[in-house]
């Protein structure tokens, strides 16, 4: 194992950290008393791309405010656009509360055909909620995905941002591809923290239940896996199994550094494990009829007439 495609961890990050503040603005034509506030944007230390200035929203079949509800509809090929992001849904809705003396939008649902664009990916799915209170986006729907030029992340059941723990999350039969790459769990966990300069990096990405690594040499099973980026550390436990063509490798626990290009197996964590390792080598076969011994073809024999 060389790489983990991991770039679209913090791809979908940046995506949803920007994604509360697009359909965040009320219509045009609402009134100035009735406007919610836009809220500050979670996660701008993100590469969201340019998500500042003036948000615009449109809709095929219009925008309507309702007072007594305290909420904005947008429907019909909703479109919301702040900077190079851009939130397209058949429904936006957004919900505010005017108690405190002002307004503050609570929370936006986008529903039917949601798609999150910035100039470098796209999240897919047939709903977005984001909850400004929590800082909690959640995205669902059956053909939910996120991509890249280079990259494609599915999940089966959601893509979640937790903005205050600054967490992305993917559930359900989660794969992530790249050309000769995959990478597929139960779950994906992306845990990012403030870098010295203020912005967020990546600071590990956890896979949990049923984890297979596959690149064109090597695939790789196991329970967990854990990549530490900074370190270029990737580890495995939990019935780990490394195959290279028929060559099996078999422990607990692995590590793979992939500066180095070096892999160990160990029985547990630093080789204080009880468990055994296991390898199976197979060499090379030759082909039918080659080689020397008992089993191997004889040189016709020429007849004299």
């Amino acid at each position: 194992m060389r790489t983990w495609p991991l770039g679209l961890v913090a791809g979908i990050a940046a995506v949803l950290a920007a994604l509360g503040a697009a359909p965040a603005a009320p219509p045009a034509t609402a009134t100035a008393s009735a406007t919610p506030a836009v809220p500050a944007v979670p996660g701008t230390a993100l590469d969201a791309g340019n998500t500042s200035g003036p948000i615009e929203i449109d809709a095929e079949d219009g925008i309507e405010w309702r007072r007594d509800e305290k909420v904005y509809i947008a429907r019909g090929h909703a479109k919301a656009k702040r900077g190079d992001l851009t939130l397209y849904a058949d429904t936006l809705t957004a919900h505010y509360d005017d108690s405190g003396g002002g307004s503050k939008v609570t929370r936006v649902v986008a529903e039917g055909s949601v798609r999150i664009a910035t100039p470098t990916q796209t999240v897919y799915g047939d709903r977005a909620d984001y909850d400004m209170n929590q800082s909690v986006v959640v995205i669902t729907g059956h053909d939910l995905k996120a991509t890249t030029a280079a990259q494609t992340i599915t999940a089966k059941d959601r893509f979640e941002y937790w903005a205050k723990r600054d967490i992305v999350v993917a559930r359900g039969n989660v794969v992530m591809t790249e050309p000769g790459k995959k990478v597929s769990a139960d779950l994906v966990t992306g845990y990012f923290i403030a870098s010295a300069d203020g912005k967020r990096e990546l600071k590990q990405v956890e896979a949990s239940g049923n984890v297979i690594i596959v690149d064109k040499a090597e695939v790789a099973h196991a329970q967990k896996g854990i990549y530490d980026p900074k370190r270029g550390l990737a580890t495995l436990s939990g019935g780990v199994k490394i195959t290279r063509g028929k060559n099996q490798l078999n422990g607990q626990y692995a590590e793979v550094n992939l500066n180095t290009g070096v892999s160990r197996l160990l029985g547990g964590p630093k080789g204080k494990g009880d468990g055994r390792v296991h390898t199976l080598i197979v060499p090379d076969q030759p082909a039918p009829g080659a080689g020397t011994g008992t089993g191997a073809a004889k040189p016709a024999t020429k007849k004299t007439p």
